[in-house]
C-alpha cells in the first residue's frame, strides 16, 4: 500500500466516513507495520477527520468496524513498536486490537509479551472473543505452525505449563481444543507425556488431541529438520491459498 492509498480508501465508501470508508482493521495494521511513526501519525489524523468510531455500535443497534479503537493499536505500534502494545493490553477495552496486531508483527517479542499476559491475568469469559482466549489463539497462530516462530527453551516452558494450567481449568470443548493446539509450540520434555495422559471424548478435541501428538512426536523425534525461510513461505503462500 503507498502512503497516499489509506487516505483515499478511508474517503469513500457506501456510508457515511466515519464508519472508516473503505478502510478494513487489516489495511490499518499494514499501514502501520510499513510506515513506523509516520504511518502511526497518518492513521491518528484519518481517525480524527473523519470521526472514526469508537465501539462500533450505531445508533440502531447494527455495528461496523470500531475503527478508532483499531487505529489506537496501530497507533502504539508505529510510535512505541511491542513495547507500546504490551501497555494496551492492560485496558480490555483496548486488549483485543493489541493482540491482533502483536499476532500480525509475529516476532519473538510479541510472543514474549502474549505470553505474559496470559499468566498475569485471567478469562473473564467463556467467550472466545474474552482478550485470554484470543491471546493464546495468537500464541497458537505465531508457534505451533512449521512456519511459526520457534522458541527459546524458557518460552516453550512457560507455554507447556500455560497450556497445561488453562486445561485444567478448561470448560468448553473450544478451550480444550485451544489449549491442544496451543501446545504444538513447545515441542519440549513433559509436553508429550502429558497430552497423551489427557482423556478426551468430545471428537473436536478427540482430533486436536491426535493432532498434537502427532506434531509433538514429529518434532521431538531426532530425524526433524525445521524448515528453510524459503519453505517457511511457501508453507504460509498454501495456507493463504487455501483460505
Amino acid at each position: 500500500m503507498k502512503f497516499n492509498d489509506l487516505a483515499r480508501k478511508a474517503a469513500k465508501g457506501p456510508g457515511p466516513l466515519s464508519y472508516g470508508g473503505s478502510v478494513h482493521p487489516e489495511d490499518l495494521i499494514r499501514f502501520s507495520l510499513a510506515y513506523g511513526a509516520d504511518g502511526a501519525d497518518e492513521i491518528e489524523r484519518l481517525s480524527k477527520q473523519h470521526g472514526w468510531h469508537e465501539d462500533g455500535l450505531l445508533e440502531d443497534g447494527s455495528r461496523v468496524a470500531p475503527l478508532a479503537r483499531w487505529a489506537v493499536a496501530c497507533v502504539a505500534y508505529g510510535r512505541g513498536g511491542v513495547a507500546s502494545l504490551q501497555h494496551l493490553l492492560t485496558d480490555r477495552t483496548l486488549a483485543t486490537f493489541a493482540i491482533a496486531v502483536l499476532e500480525q508483527v509475529r516476532t519473538a517479542s510479541c510472543v514474549t509479551a502474549l505470553l505474559d499476559y496470559c499468566m498475569s491475568t485471567t478469562a473473564l469469559s467463556d467467550e472466545p472473543s474474552d482478550p485470554f482466549w484470543q491471546a493464546l489463539s495468537a500464541l497458537n497462530t505465531l508457534t505451533s505452525f512449521d512456519d511459526g516462530l520457534v522458541l527459546p527453551q524458557d518460552q516453550q516452558e512457560k507455554l507447556r505449563d500455560l497450556v497445561i494450567e488453562t486445561f485444567a481449568s478448561a470448560t468448553t470443548s473450544h478451550q480444550q481444543t485451544l489449549c491442544l493446539c496451543a501446545l504444538r509450540g513447545a515441542p519440549i520434555e513433559g509436553a508429550l507425556e502429558w497430552a497423551e495422559a489427557q482423556t478426551v471424548t468430545d471428537p473436536t478435541v478427540r482430533r486436536a488431541k491426535a493432532a498434537a501428538l502427532k506434531s509433538l512426536r514429529r518434532r521431538l523425534s531426532g530425524a526433524y529438520k525445521p524448515p528453510s525461510a524459503e519453505q517457511k513461505r511457501q508453507i504460509r503462500r498454501q495456507r493463504a491459498l487455501d483460505v
